[in-house]
C-alpha cells in the first residue's frame, strides 16, 4: 500500500496527498512554495525546496533520497 505525505497547497485553500514513489522532480518556486512533478503533472505546495525534499524522504520511511538509478528509470518511463 502506498504511503502518502500530506502538504498544504501552495497559495490555495486545502491540502494534497503526495505519493513519494511517483515523484519525478522537485523544483523551488517563487515565494515559499515548491513544485512537485509527477511526469507531466505538477502540484505546488507550501514549503521551501529543502523542507519538501526532507519530508518526502523522511515520511516515506527512508533516511536517504531514492537512488539516482531509480530516479532516472522513472524519468525515461514518463517521456
Amino acid at each position: 500500500m502506498p504511503q502518502f505525505v500530506i502538504f498544504r497547497k501552495g497559495g490555495e485553500v486545502g491540502k494534497v496527498a503526495v505519493n513519494p514513489a511517483l515523484v519525478t522532480e522537485i523544483r523551488s518556486s517563487s515565494g515559499p512554495y515548491t513544485d512537485i512533478h509527477f511526469g507531466a503533472h505538477r502540484v505546488t505546495v507550501e514549503g521551501t525546496f529543502e523542507q519538501v525534499q526532507e519530508r518526502l524522504t523522511r515520511d516515506a520511511g527512508g533516511s536517504e533520497p531514492p537512488p539516482v538509478e531509480g530516479w532516472l528509470n522513472r524519468q525515461v518511463g514518463h517521456r
